[in-house]
């Protein structure tokens, strides 16, 4: 079986720093965004955001910490935060003010008194100026009357977080061009226009340019200056070893990004250091690296053969790599952090698949990277293995033994749906063939598309049970906050009716499709307003500087520049609405077992006096993730209904794209959501991505399969998630992991695009729930992300030792 090699004191000792260091808030970024947009009030648009990054770029604190040798930091201080005003600042003042965010019991932050008095001194200009207070003007009428409105998640005013990230730029044109390059090409666009004549829309190419060629200076000066105090550093070493590395690490820092790489050293540094600098850039979630183990492999093996470098080196540097990718992190407001609790940036690497060409693209690397999740336990970074039909034996093995040590890091994605379903959304094949995953579970192209997987401006997800409950409730919502208790009964749909007005089922089904495509719609106009506000306000040079597209076309991603454009929304609680669907239909229409005033009064009581008929419904009525059709049926008729819907909306840029996951909303949604009729009490999580009801799978995991490869899932080129939890003991020896290998497979064969899984039981969390010091690095798969269970939200946490314990 696959073995995990040991790793070095020197990473054994980093990671124990990440682990014991608690995160702070650092005010460095903060405090020179505040004085340039204080100082330059004539600027605007994309020259002011490139002038404010140069200037970033220029006077952030640079630190190499002790043991350093991948550098770069957001922050002047270790596994501190950079804040990001210039998004939104109504949160950050309130959390500040009140000390509660360094008191909140999911992800504090340590702030000092000085810098909580500067934010508090500066926060007035910040209210006027923050993206959320530009784009409130133009939101369409009524939304803020919707906000909270349990089925699409809208914010309340101001408190907008866009752009949220969510793209893979091209790395590789960093590492194999430089910037010096992309600056001189961008300058030689900048003459010919000045020689053409600036006429007609060409100024704003002209700009674009311009922009360009100065965050190329920023990203150079900020490597020049880490290069400088490496010297600095390596001038005072004692440590012959110590000296020696810090002259290589100034070699390299004074080489790349000026130049192309030369080694393996330098790519993986320049990798680290560009992410850096999207970061310093802008305020952006689920910046996703792409392809490592193909931007590396070539160097790893060309280094080895020239014997300039060592397997045992190369997998430190990897090592060293992750915990650097660890310490970043930014800080949620509170109620954000309940939906990506855990202090993480969502910033996935992608591994395994195929080569544009359709080949295998395994390389020494791949393993070297599920090596390095494996043996340090971090929830951070997330890795997503791509799965063919021609991957070796050998990764699969290593990939589930990774899974089952690192809480379901690595999740196992499906190239031959996953291929077809980009390619649906225009790629070509050679591009879909090197897509990467971004964010949780979402496939976009790498380096060649803006996806805006998360959406644009708000969280872009859809809560598909309330669609029936508002259905059946005449459009009234019981929830409409997130406390999961009921509060003023507000309209906020579509005057369908209620059920006991319903005499057939059809009435039930047209009601709960007319308020699905009512907030779907409501949600896409939300999304494009508020892009078409961030396009002009907050435009992203530092991405675009590599992203392909935006060079050939001299536009921003914002605008977009990028090859390939689409915007993403995803549908949760599918379990639920196939259950709601089936079982009203069973109940009422079918079996006549109780009346729809009986079941509609049941739901209004939230089962109170009703406890008989949910119990019946639990144990005896049709659920989904059974491999029957009854409600099987409905999950394919809303994923159907969605889907359609979804795919055939546009926005500023391109097509939106269908998804089906949560991230951890289906507990938040839960909250916001009334009884429903799979037997699901008021407030209580609802399902996630496209699992089951949390135990109301009762058949084994080749019915739970069955059932959800129903759904079309080529259908969501946004991605699909799975996620199926099985006890320690079912993959304990070889045979274990052969079947659970084969069990993917046979999922993949059927059809499904996404596999995440988690080894453990439900006694460990428990045990983990009262005894957390004893369990602080018990990783655990999430939803769309891994996090430290002893970390996560007390409702995450049930929500997690709920789903079904699934044996092989």
């Amino acid at each position: 079986m696959y073995k995990l090699s040991p790793i070095t004191p020197r990473v054994a000792k980093m990671r124990e720093k990440y682990r014991t260091t608690k995160p702070r808030i650092c005010t460095a970024r903060y405090r020179l965004i505040t004085e340039f947009y204080m100082a330059h009030p004539e600027l605007t648009g994309i020259l002011k955001r490139a002038k404010n990054f140069r200037n970033i770029c220029e006077h952030i604190p640079v630190r190499i910490d002790e043991g350093e040798v991948i550098v770069g930091a957001q922050s002047s201080v270790y596994r501190a935060c950079a804040l990001y005003p210039e998004n939104s600042i109504d949160w950050l003042l309130e959390e500040v003010a009140s000390g509660f965010i360094s008191t909140r019991d999911i992800d504090p932050y340590i702030i000092s008194d000085e810098d909580r008095d500067y934010i508090l001194k500066t926060g007035d200009f910040w209210l006027k100026e923050c993206m959320s207070a530009k784009c409130d003007a133009y939101i369409p009428d009524g939304y803020f009357e919707h906000a909270g409105n349990g089925i699409t998640m809208f914010d309340v005013k101001g408190q907008a977080a866009s752009p949220v990230g969510h793209f893979c730029t091209n790395y590789r044109r960093a590492i194999k061009k430089g910037f010096a390059a992309i600056r001189e090409e961008a300058l030689e666009h900048v003459r010919t226009l000045e020689e053409s004549g600036i006429y007609g829309t060409s100024i704003e190419k002209y700009n674009f340019y311009r922009a360009i060629a100065i965050v190329c200076e920023g990203i150079i000066t900020l490597t020049k200056r880490y290069a400088a105090l490496a010297e600095e550093l390596c001038a005072k070493e004692t440590d012959p070893e110590r000296k020696k590395e810090l002259a290589e690490m100034a070699d390299c820092l004074n080489w790349i990004m000026v130049n192309p790489c030369r080694n393996f050293q330098d790519a993986l540094q320049c990798l680290y250091l560009y992410q850096t600098a999207l970061c310093l850039d802008a305020n952006m979630h689920g910046i996703s690296f792409g392809r490592i183990d193909q931007y590396l492999g070539e160097y790893y093996e060309a280094d080895i053969a020239a014997g300039t470098l060592t397997h045992e080196r190369a997998q430190e540097l990897l090592d060293l790599f992750y915990l650097k990718v660890a310490e970043m992190n930014k800080p949620w407001s509170y109620g954000a952090t309940m939906s990506n609790p855990g202090y993480t940036c969502g910033m996935l690497m992608t591994l395994g698949g195929v080569k544009p060409d359709g080949t295998d693209a395994t390389n020494p690397v791949t393993f070297m990277m599920l090596q390095s999740s494996g043996r340090l336990l971090l929830h951070d970074p997330p890795q997503s293995l791509r799965i063919h039909k021609g991957t070796p034996k050998e990764l699969w093995e290593a990939a589930i033994e990774t899974s089952k040590l690192a809480g379901g890091v690595p999740t196992f994605e499906n190239d031959d749906v996953i291929i077809p379903a980009l390619m649906s959304r225009g790629l070509s094949l050679e591009d879909a063939r090197d897509y990467c995953l971004i964010g949780c579970v979402e496939p976009a192209g790498c380096g060649t598309e803006w996806p805006a997987c998360g959406g644009t401006g708000t969280e872009s997800y859809l809560n598909l049970a309330n669609a029936f409950m508002l259905a059946i409730n005449d459009g009234y919502n019981r929830m409409p906050n997130r406390k999961g208790e009921p509060g003023k009964s507000t309209r906020v749909g579509a005057q369908t009716g209620y059920l006991y007005e319903m005499e057939t089922f059809d009435e039930v089904l047209n009601a709960t499709a007319e308020q699905m495509k009512l907030f779907i719609r409501w949600h896409a106009n939300c999304i494009n307003s508020f892009e078409y506000v961030a396009r002009e306000v907050l435009p992203l040079p530092v991405v675009s500087a590599t992203m392909e597209g935006c060079m050939e076309k001299g536009m921003d991603v914002m605008y977009g520049g990028a090859k390939y454009n689409s915007t993403g929304m995803a549908g949760i609680a599918i379990g639920n609405i196939a259950d709601c669907l089936g079982i009203t239909k069973y109940m009422v229409y079918d079996k006549k077992l109780c009346t729809a005033r009986e079941l509609w009064e049941a739901l209004s009581a939230n089962w109170v006096g009703y406890e008989d008929l949910r119990q019946t419904i639990i144990n005896d009525a049709p659920h989904y993730g059974n491999a029957d059709d009854y409600c099987d049926q409905y999950a394919k008729w809303a994923a159907d209904l969605f889907a359609t819907t979804v795919n055939s909306i546009t926005g500023p840029r391109g097509r939106f794209s269908a998804g089906l996951y949560p991230v951890t909303t289906n507990v938040i949604f839960g909250k916001m959501t009334d009884a429903t009729p799979d037997g699901r009490v008021r407030g209580e999580p609802l399902a996630d991505g496209i699992s089951p009801v949390q135990q109301m799978d009762k058949n084994g995991p080749t019915a739970v399969l069955s059932s959800v490869s129903k759904i079309e899932q080529k259908a969501f080129p946004n991605g699909t998630l799975l996620n199926m939890k099985f006890h320690p003991s079912a993959v304990i020896n070889e045979e274990g992991v052969r079947k659970l290998i084969s069990l993917i497979q046979t999922y993949f064969l059927l059809g499904g695009m996404e596999m995440q899984i988690n080894v453990i039981s439900a006694d460990t969390m428990r045990a983990a729930q009262k005894d957390p010091v004893s369990y602080q690095n018990l990783i655990v798969r999430v939803a769309g992300f891994s996090a430290y269970f002893v970390e996560l939200h007390k409702d995450g946490q049930n929500d997690l030792i709920r789903r079904t314990e699934l044996s092989l």
